[in-house]
């Protein structure tokens, strides 16, 4: 079999999977457009792990306390990680002119490790019966609360939301954020035809009931994705159900990271945590892998079907990402897309022995 029947198999075999994962995340989009707000208004907690975040942590909470919901029934949580700067200072201001924001200090326990044990600590001092997850280098829209309550019907444990890179200022970030726009299309729309294979910690939510019916983070075995590790924990235990939708309503906005290595570093994290996804897991991740490292050898041995099958990618790619970019106001992410796909060649085709073969995973000044 000669290189170009590969480029060709592994093309098709891709084509297929981006097709599937379009309806998917289609399916999703034309699902959120039938959801209508909730009748009842119960109380929510907002939870917020903050490790050193006094330059970002401000623009976090000037969303969170802009959301339309009764603040009577809202309660913001921050939990201080043990950080060095002036990240507790940031929070007792907005605790001096709201008082639903409030303050927890994490403390190191030797049941937990990293963001895990901080988040523990702050679910546990929460009041509401929604758990409502985000990071302190984002920003929610005002009707994040009110837009995710409609997905929790009788027996909804769990709901996950899409987050999309806010700033693109330059390529670095312009890439990120094709990234984000084509990774959270996929792992949506996995979630909606049953078989979820990601989530963001930065837009989860989940009824307290659900969390202490599978004995919270202290019952979970240890992951550096703590977010995914709590979502199969509810959607696996057979007594609740989940969603993952994408809804304009509930779309969380982050910040990139600002250097190439950073970016490789965080999806290398991503993946380490999402290494037990399953059978299904892997036969996601194979076409991709398997059809990036076909083109990468086709630059050397035949340098004239390598531009015609990377052609091919950039056409798939974009026709596959464009749906979502139009859906959430993100079209001009689509200019990045020849640095993308230089960037996301290259990723593919080495995170998987990076992941296996590399060195400890370091996050927020911690080694895993």
């Amino acid at each position: 079999m000669t290189l170009v029947h590969l480029l060709a198999i592994f093309g098709l075999l891709y084509s297929i999977e981006l097709a599937f994962y379009a309806y998917a995340a289609r399916l999703s989009r034309r699902r959120s457009a039938m959801k209508k707000e909730p009748v009842a208004r119960p109380r929510v907690s907002v939870i917020v792990a903050a490790k050193d975040e006094e330059k970002d942590l401000p623009a976090c909470l000037e969303s969170l306390v802009k959301l339309d919901y009764p603040q009577e029934l809202l309660e913001v949580i921050i939990v201080n990680d043990q950080s060095g700067d002036s990240t507790a200072a940031v929070i007792d201001g907005f605790s001096a002119n709201y008082g639903f924001v409030k303050r927890v200090d994490a403390v190191s326990g030797s049941e937990m490790r990293g963001k895990a044990n901080a988040l523990s600590q702050g679910i546990d001092a929460a009041n509401g019966e929604y758990i409502f997850l985000t990071d302190a280098d984002c920003s929610v829209p005002t009707t994040w609360v009110s837009g995710t309550l409609k997905y929790f019907s009788d027996d909804t444990g769990i709901v996950g939301g899409v987050t999309l890179i806010s700033e693109t200022g330059n390529e670095v970030a312009g890439v990120q954020a094709l990234d984000w726009d084509f990774l959270l299309s996929v792992g949506a729309g996995a979630a909606t035809v049953g078989k979820p294979v990601a989530c963001l910690g930065n837009n989860l939510v989940f009824r307290k009931r659900a969390y202490e019916d599978v004995g919270g983070y202290r019952n979970i075995k240890f992951s550096v994705t703590e977010d995914y590790a709590l979502f199969k924990s509810i959607a696996g235990s057979g007594r609740w159900s989940y969603s993952y939708p994408m809804d304009r309503e509930t779309l969380v906005q982050t910040l990139p990271v600002k250097t190439l290595k950073a970016v490789f570093e965080q999806r290398r994290r991503w993946a380490t945590g999402g290494k037990d996804t399953g059978l299904f897991g892997i036969v996601t991740l194979a076409p991709g892998f398997l059809f990036h490292w076909a083109i990468i050898v086709s630059a050397f041995l035949a340098p004239a079907w390598f531009a015609v099958f990377l052609l091919l990618k950039i056409i798939l790619d974009a026709a596959f990402v464009v749906p979502t970019l139009r859906y959430y106001g993100k079209i001009g992410h689509l200019k990045f897309i020849l640095g993308f796909e230089i960037y996301y060649l290259i990723y593919v085709a080495i995170l998987p022995f990076s992941v296996y073969l590399g060195k400890s995973i370091t996050w927020k000044g911690r080694k895993y």
